[in-house]
């Protein structure tokens, strides 16, 4: 009997993986090794379950061990860290964290799906309690219950990006007075700058603090309550305290192994999940993909991604033959009455990457700010759209959408322009759904496109 297929990950990744499998080869034996106690749920969803949107934390449960063992026929065993790897062997060593006792394990091919860590910035304070990052579902039911259990009435996030943000609207919905430190000199710094200084004002009419440019120098506690100490001797004081200065891969497993990992310091693997070992794959937030756009491996840590190469991984691993097709980077993110979203390139990005031209002298781009429904619509809203594109050819880089109306349809019309390495002149005269209540005679995106394709004029 062959050895069997083991997931090392019991997330988007890995189930998904796992799950492929099973459907191609009905019969293979599967084995998950989940260190944590929950498997395949929405983290996404934290923010939302945190600021009551959500009714229950079960809600963002999308398959439980025991659903996983019954209904699809997986091991999975929860409780369980996958801590070396043997590729001369095909062996894992796996500890059982209850007991703290090891078993070795035999595979026929392995998926390393190990996602990512949140970082810890190296200032002091960062393990007091009331201070916490959010990354695994047991992280938000460690704010959830903190939150039931102290009525914190202050809170500061240290950083700007998608998690800070979608925190300071559920923290504000849960009647908490909230500040926001960003580190670089603008909030969502994956955006280019002109593009968020609406949000970072509409923070401000909600009542949100917000420093940016300022970094933290240390977290002390007072009492009962938290101080966040800035570099401009400034003392925040704090309830709960939320770190959301980014992620870092989960790599280290594979780094041991021998694996290779990529400039980002994520998993390398080729475009059917394979890493630098034939029989190992892996997937998901601690890998690396290509870059439709820069046309080079980038570490883009998102879940539709990792969704789809597990999949992916799964139906390779199981004796097909598929390819991920790469990744634009495609992302939405929602903030009180605002949204704002991106895909591609950021214009900052196309210049300093110097493939548009050593100093970026082939790189434009339009921004455009128009209705989103036709102007007499009752509830049409100005948003803000932005095409980076080359000035030779039009051809589209990237675009971002920011704006209190609909940008999601928006932001994916982009994306598939992308995919499709359209010019500004092609997207222009795409044949679009037109109504008044949905959509001007020319979208948002189409006249940006437009004006672009005449020069910016």
């Amino acid at each position: 009997m062959p050895n069997p297929y083991i997931i090392i990950g019991g997330d988007g990744a890995g189930m998904s993986a796992a799950s492929k499998i099973k459907r191609e080869l009905d019969n293979a034996d599967v084995i998950v090794f989940e260190r944590g106690q929950d498997i395949s749920y929405s983290a996404c969803g934290m923010p939302y379950w945190i600021a009551g949107v959500i009714e229950s934390d079960q809600k963002l449960v999308v398959l439980t061990p025991e659903s996983a063992r019954e209904k699809r026929g997986i091991d999975v065993r929860i409780g369980h860290e996958v801590i070396a790897i043997d590729p001369a062997q095909k062996l894992v060593t796996v500890k059982r964290l209850e007991s703290g006792d090891t078993l070795t394990q035999p595979y026929e091919k392995l998926l390393i799906a190990t996602g990512a860590s949140a970082i810890k910035p190296p200032i002091p304070g960062v393990d007091l309690p009331g201070v916490f990052t959010l990354r695994a579902l047991s992280d938000g039911r460690r704010i959830f219950q903190h939150i039931e259990q102290t009525q914190p009435q202050q809170a500061v996030i240290i950083g700007g990006g998608y998690i800070g943000l979608e925190m300071v609207e559920a923290l504000h919905d849960r009647g908490l007075a909230v500040t926001v430190v960003e580190m670089l000199p603008q909030l969502m710094p994956n955006f280019d700058a002109e593009m968020v200084e609406d949000v970072t004002a509409h923070l401000a009419e909600k009542g949100v603090k917000v420093h940016t440019g300022v970094r933290v120098t240390a977290l002390v506690q007072q009492g009962q309550r938290l101080a966040v100490q800035l570099a401009t001797d400034e003392s925040l004081p704090a309830d709960l305290v939320l770190i959301s200065t980014g992620v870092r891969p989960n790599s280290e497993l594979a780094k041991a192994a021998g694996l290779k990992l990529g400039k980002t310091g994520a998993i390398w693997v080729d475009a059917t999940m394979r890493t630098s070992d034939p029989h190992i794959y892996a997937a998901g937030d601690c890998v690396e993909h290509y870059h439709i756009i820069l046309g080079e491996n980038a570490w883009i840590p998102l879940a539709t991604s990792a969704n789809k190469g597990g999949r992916i991984a799964g139906d390779n691993m199981s004796g097909n033959t598929s390819a991920f097709p790469g990744i634009a980077g495609t992302a939405i993110v929602k903030v009180f009455d605002y949204t704002l979203a991106v895909t591609g390139v950021t214009e900052r990005q196309a210049i300093q990457s110097g493939k548009w031209g050593v100093e970026g002298e082939d790189v434009a781009s339009t921004v455009v700010s128009v209705w989103d429904k036709a102007g007499y619509w009752p509830d049409a809203e100005k948003i803000k759209v932005k095409l980076i594109h080359t000035q030779s050819g039009g051809r589209i880089l990237g675009g971002q959408l920011v704006g209190k109306g609909v940008v999601n349809k928006r932001i994916d019309i982009i994306a598939t322009a992308l995919s499709a390495r359209m010019t500004v002149a092609t997207l222009g005269m795409l044949d679009l759904s037109y109504a008044p209540p949905y959509s001007p005679t020319y979208d948002p995106v189409q006249v940006c496109a437009n004006v672009a394709a005449r020069g910016g004029e």
